[in-house]
């Protein structure tokens, strides 16, 4: 889970043989028609359902770098393909159905990251408030990574605590002060944990070619970390490579 800077919104989002649509001009529409909705969740699927996902999941691609949103996956158009998730669930806050910066994408993972969320909340509690959107939060510094690809909520970086037991349920069950309750992203779900690992192998022989007969310095590891950071498309797994990189394993799991 990473930062995500969100650009201008589709200027067409009308299917190809109809009338041309901004999104701004659909979220509008639909803000207005909303309020005299009697089955506001019906509603706000079928508007949602009008628009093309194609041309939804292309702009979204681009601003993701082409990562999960939740497990930093590699996702492209194909079949299955990726998922608009609604950040805040559709069927509870309606008001944000069509709104760009409560939707994101998806990789179509069995069991994890939207499959394994579906219409629940991001929030620790039923009525608490959902996890801050991605633009709005830079979940890269909170969470860290172990050797064996397991991802947790750090413990030496400050934040609130509604927002850590939230992190903490989305990755795992049972995070400490809310007992036994079903992960909400499943993060550390084992096809995962394997995917990381092959992450840090890959960067770890990369860097044995790369620096044959030595060991890279400090200055040159990060010249690597900042050069993943950089790349457009995203490597699949950018954050734990990073950790990796930067030695950051284990950081803060208290």
């Amino acid at each position: 889970m990473r930062k995500v800077s969100k650009h201008r919104p589709p200027i067409d989002v009308s299917p190809d043989g109809q009338i041309p649509r901004s999104f701004r001009a659909a979220e509008g529409e639909y803000l207005d028609a909303l309020p005299s909705q009697e089955e506001r969740t019906g509603f706000a699927r079928s508007e949602f359902d009008r628009l093309d996902k194609f041309k939804l999941r292309a702009v979204l691609c681009r601003e993701q770098r082409f990562i999960c949103v939740f497990c930093e996956r590699q996702i492209e158009e194909g079949y299955p393909g990726p998922r608009i998730d609604h950040w805040k669930p559709l069927s509870i806050h309606h008001e944000f159905a069509l709104h760009w910066k409560n939707l994101y994408l998806s990789c179509p993972t069995p069991k994890t990251c939207d499959d394994a969320k579906g219409n629940r909340s991001l929030g620790c509690e039923e009525g608490d408030s959902d996890l801050p959107w991605p633009t709005d939060f830079a979940y890269e510094n909170l969470l860290g990574f172990t050797s064996d690809g397991r991802i947790y909520v750090r413990t030496d970086v400050n934040v609130d605590d509604s927002v850590r037991q939230a992190l903490a349920l989305a990755l795992d069950p049972e995070p400490p002060g809310v007992g036994h309750r079903q992960s909400v992203l499943n993060l550390n779900d084992r096809v995962l944990l394997a995917a990381r690992i092959a992450a840090i192998d890959g960067e770890r022989e990369r860097m044995r070619r790369e620096f044959a007969g030595r060991t890279a310095t400090r200055p040159e590891r990060e010249q690597r970390a900042a050069t993943l950071l950089q790349m457009n498309p995203f490597p699949a797994f950018v954050s734990v490579r990073v950790a990796w990189l930067r030695k950051f394993l284990g950081r803060g799991r208290g």
